[in-house]
């Protein structure tokens, strides 16, 4: 086992802890109970780096020697649980167990270059832990520049294996593999004074990160397959149920062409007799038999401001349900949004579970018209939907407003709602508002 300082010690505790709680939240930045990223980890780092030095079992291969870890992973994991945040236990674990092996793999084989090149004793000494420090943060900045571009993907991901099988059979291949290298480091690390372990010990963990990094890689690939198969399959289903309604649009156009045509020869034939009574009948019944005109104003074209195609389609098949209940929904994204994929996600489900239950009820309003509004600020992304309500109507609750025509429930969008989220419901006069904020990190 290789003895260092306690300075160097010390140091190198800092430097791998941080980068380890960086990369551990790197694509859970809702998990987060701080809003500066680096300030937690610089608290965490410390933290750890205190109770390791004060630890006397730190330099012994026992589990008392691991205290520092235990504690750190039970304060996230008790973060998580004070949150409600449990559903993304497994994917964390997941992904702290890949930090751990690429951390474990680059601080080895550092450790193994220094000592080749220039000796044991200036390797183990505070200048070559110095030297080394200051490259493995060079390695590890390099790194989550490169992984920044996977943020998008590994998010989606997460999020949409969240609960399923496929989750926990990957966090059982990833403990497994974990368990696995930990035993060797931990039998390894009894050979006393001998650096050749870590050779051995680097290579075990670069070749298991490898095979992690490949495997996440394949799983990613798989997801975004699917992805793009789902969005081909929502565009065709989308795509046909707009040309349906252009179609019946067309067809009333043409009956509409035929019946005008008859409408004018019967106006000009009573005016050519003097009828003004018969004109005037004839005008009334041709008013009387006007239908409001549900036609598909919006187009997914509209929608251009709305950078996830799956939103995109959530919000436009919204609008068709809108206009088959007789509701005119005007939908209104003033500017392009650029919230995290996770955050659309999120404002997707809870669209779709406050919007459609209500329309019946606002269908039988007037006026039938309803405001949909998202919009964006640099914390948050917010959703307005404005809708007319009966003068006798009242706010029950948080979450529902109770009318003779029928009662608008929104607890099922309350539900839905992430941490710090906030859902507003008001009156002002014949007119009612259903607001939801969404933090954007």
């Amino acid at each position: 086992m290789i003895t260092v300082s306690q300075l160097s010690l010390g140091l190198a505790d800092y430097s791998m802890s941080f980068w380890f709680v960086l990369f551990q939240y790197y694509w859970f930045p809702q998990l987060l109970p701080m809003k500066h990223t680096s300030l937690y980890c610089a608290l965490i780092a410390a933290a750890y780096t205190t109770v390791d030095l004060l630890n006397p079992f730190t330099a012994h291969s026992t589990l008392l020697g691991a205290l520092p870890v235990i504690l750190l992973l039970g304060f996230e994991f008790a973060v998580m649980g004070l949150r409600h945040q449990w559903q993304y236990l497994p994917a964390f674990i997941d992904v702290t167990m890949l930090a751990y092996l690429l951390i474990e793999f680059i601080d080895m084989m550092m450790i193994a270059g220094a000592i080749a090149l220039t000796g044991k004793v200036f390797a183990a000494s505070f200048w070559g832990t110095l030297i080394e420090l200051v490259i493995n943060n060079i390695i590890f900045a390099v790194i989550g520049s490169g992984l920044w571009l996977t943020r998008a993907p590994m998010e989606n991901l997460i999020q949409d294996i969240v609960g399923r099988s496929m989750e926990y059979l990957f966090l059982a291949f990833m403990s497994v593999l974990g368990v696995i290298y930990i035993l060797f480091e931990y039998s390894l690390q009894t050979l006393q004074d001998s650096e050749s372990y870590l050779v051995f010990l680097g290579g075990i963990a670069g070749t298991l990160v490898v095979g992690l990094t490949l495997s996440t890689y394949m799983l990613m690939q798989t997801h975004l397959q699917t992805e793009h198969t789902r969005f081909q399959t929502d565009q065709r289903k989308f795509r046909e149920q707009y040309t349906t309604e252009l179609n019946r649009q067309m067809g009333a156009v043409r009956k509409f062409n035929h019946d005008y045509q008859n409408m004018l020869l019967g106006l000009g034939g009573y005016l050519a007799d003097q009828d003004y009574e018969g004109f005037r009948q004839l005008y009334i019944d041709i008013r009387s038999g006007w239908e409001t005109s549900n036609a598909a104003d919006l187009t997914i074209e509209d929608l251009v401001n709305v950078p996830s195609a799956a939103l995109r389609y959530q919000l436009y098949h919204n609008y068709l349900l809108a206009q088959q209940q007789g509701v005119q929904l005007f939908v209104k994204v003033p500017e392009p949004l650029t919230a995290t994929v996770i955050t659309l996600k999120d404002m997707g489900r809870i669209v779709d579970a406050a919007l459609p239950p209500a329309l019946p009820v606002l269908g039988k309003r007037q006026p039938a018209i309803v405001t949909f509004e998202l919009k964006e600020t640099a914390k948050e992304l917010r959703w307005s939907l404005t809708f007319p309500v009966p003068g006798e109507a009242q706010l029950d609750g948080h979450t529902r407003i109770m009318a003779e025509d029928g009662i608008l429930d929104f607890s099922n969008a309350h539900e839905l709602l992430p941490a710090k989220a906030v859902l507003t419901l008001q009156m002002k006069l014949h007119w009612g508002q259903l607001s939801v904020a969404l933090p954007k990190d």
